[in-house]
């Protein structure tokens, strides 16, 4: 059985998210890889695929059994951390 993860994950944005809605997270500790491919709300999706590489985002996931080790992507605890040069360049203040 695939554990399940604590609510709200602290994860970076290993790659974005591609043409099939497929994205990879990884945890801030670099212990766990997360190959997330479904998400249970539209506002999920979308803030995950505004999302730069790089970016820090706190995320519940939950493991997809029937899919190998692939992940839902539940909720967002907050926006998206966005690395300082990518906040510069968008104009947006970085997050802390």
């Amino acid at each position: 059985m695939v554990p399940r993860t604590t609510p709200h994950t602290p994860c970076v944005i290993d790659r974005p998210m591609n043409n099939h809605g497929g994205l990879t997270l990884s945890a801030v500790t670099g212990s766990r890889t997360y190959q997330v491919v479904e998400y249970a709300t539209a506002a999920v999706r979308e803030t995950l695929s505004m999302a730069a590489a790089g970016s820090t985002i706190r995320v519940w996931l939950e493991p997809l059994g029937s899919r190998g080790d692939a992940w839902e992507a539940v909720e967002i605890a907050s926006g998206v951390d966005i690395p300082q040069m990518k906040a510069a360049a968008l104009g947006q203040p970085l997050k802390h």
